[in-house]
């Protein structure tokens, strides 16, 4: 057992009982062809940044022989599967789900735009799981294979803070994993964004959960 470093209260964590969680590092949200920079003008600044970091914290997961899990937002091509309330709001937010872009169709199974980006390639046996809401444990089997593995921890990094990465650190939380947040692995479009979600975490004396930067880890 490993006791990491926290902003708040130590975490232990049991190595061999822990998995990665790499959140919808996808080229859509992060590289410059990607929908959200080519279509909505989003600046990528503050994602580029984290790449290094995830990188370094995906070869140690590996070296470690951790159980790596990469999540795409994502959903059929006849959008069955897309609901009419995310629909409204994605369209409301300039960015309908199936729209074209320059790599394909905006968050459909199948485009380049929803593949990882290429800093990060999944190996072989890395699961990579397309997720249709914000918590990746909505409608997937992310629950039963972590739990068929004996998981009980989870490291937690991706984009967007505020959004896929906040709904799946308190999905997991609520479902009695122990979830440790790393500030340097996760990113928003808007800094101010990150920092509130980190704020959040780290409210009420932390028992929302907890968070480090990954060189606490090695």
């Amino acid at each position: 057992m490993t006791t990491i470093k926290t902003y708040t209260h130590p975490f232990e964590l049991p190595i061999e009982q822990t998995a990665l969680l790499i959140i919808d590092m996808q080229n859509d949200f992060c590289h410059p062809d990607g929908f959200n920079a080519s279509q909505l003008n989003l600046n990528l600044k503050s994602i580029e940044a984290i790449i290094p970091s995830i990188q370094t914290l995906l070869n140690w997961s590996r070296s470690l022989g951790l159980m790596v899990v990469f999540t795409r937002e994502s959903h059929s091509p006849d959008l069955s599967d897309v609901t009419s309330s995310k629909q409204r709001r994605y369209t409301n937010a300039g960015s309908p789900i199936g729209q074209l872009g320059k790599m394909g169709r905006f968050l459909v199974r199948g485009e380049k735009g929803v593949e990882i980006i290429d800093e990060l390639e999944p190996l072989p046996h890395e699961i990579q799981l397309d997720k249709p809401a914000h918590s990746c444990f909505v409608n997937t089997q992310l629950d039963h294979k972590l739990r068929s593995q004996n998981i009980t921890h989870l490291l937690i990094t991706g984009v967007t803070t505020q959004c896929c990465v906040l709904a799946t650190y308190r999905h997991a939380s609520d479902l009695g994993y122990h979830c440790l947040l790393l500030d340097d692995c996760c990113a928003a479009f808007e800094r101010a964004d990150h920092d509130a979600t980190v704020r959040i975490l780290q409210s009420e004396g932390g028992v929302l959960g907890w968070v480090a930067h990954s060189s606490m880890l090695y």
